[in-house]
């Protein structure tokens, strides 16, 4: 018979827990980093800046990101890409209303130290540090006139559609560049428990995936143990 060894049970266990998904979010819009990679690789990319990127609705990450180049191919010297998950959705090249933007200084790819997720984190801390609830979220990425680096100015909105608050990031570190400002009006929630909106749905699937995930680990572990060694001292049994 052959032994079995605590060391295998070990090494097995910690195989499968390598499986287990370390996020609960996952935007369909991808990253940003990787709209901008599909943008470069395109014909007009040579000979256009990329002067704005907008995500709009994000809960937390929005379904696509619209990209704006200052292009003098385009008509009107303006185009506009849909991008998710790296590949075009949409353009176009509207003839008015983007000219003030268009005039905006490039953000440069070498500046983009972060990606999307990182933006929404730094958004998050901010507002649960507030305790500011919030349903959804807009974001726009350019470069401000007398900035030295593009900032992500992050808009929250409640479920009615209204503006509950606005900070920037850094896309260059994700660090709050300009601290939460609370809409005319909004109120913290500083005397609840919990947070609502947002903030508390993601509190909230944090916790339970945290909890999940640990039964589910203790489960295999405990399995793997009672398959190697023929008893079972880890985790929940089977029909449990």
């Amino acid at each position: 018979m052959v032994k079995k060894s605590p060391l295998r049970s070990t090494c097995l266990a910690l195989f499968l827990l390598s499986a287990i998904p370390l996020c609960a979010f996952a935007g369909a819009a991808g990253s940003v980093l990787l709209a901008l990679q599909t943008i470069q690789s395109q014909p007009y990319a040579k000979d256009a800046r990329i002067v704005e990127i907008k995500g709009e609705r994000g809960d937390p990450f929005p379904s696509e990101w619209s990209v704006l180049l200052a292009d003098a191919t385009a008509r009107g010297g303006v185009r506009e890409v849909g991008i998710a998950n790296g590949i075009i959705t949409s353009e176009r090249t509207p003839l008015r209303g983007f000219t003030e933007v268009a005039n905006l200084p490039a953000i440069e790819r070498a500046q983009l130290g972060v990606d999307g997720d990182s933006i929404f984190q730094a958004a998050q801390a901010e507002a649960t540090a507030g305790r500011v609830g919030f349903h959804w979220l807009d974001y726009t990425l350019q470069v401000p006139p007398n900035s030295t680096g593009p900032i992500w100015t992050v808009k929250l909105y409640d479920n009615m559609g209204t503006t509950v608050g606005t900070m920037g990031i850094s896309a260059e570190t994700g660090v709050v560049a300009v601290p939460l400002k609370l809409a005319e009006g909004v109120k913290s929630e500083a005397d609840t428990k919990k947070v609502g909106g947002l903030v508390g749905k993601v509190s909230d699937i944090a916790t339970g995936t945290a909890e999940k995930t640990q039964d589910t680990t203790l489960r295999i572990i405990g399995n793997v143990q009672e398959f190697l060694i023929g008893e079972r001292t880890i985790g929940p049994g089977a029909d449990k």
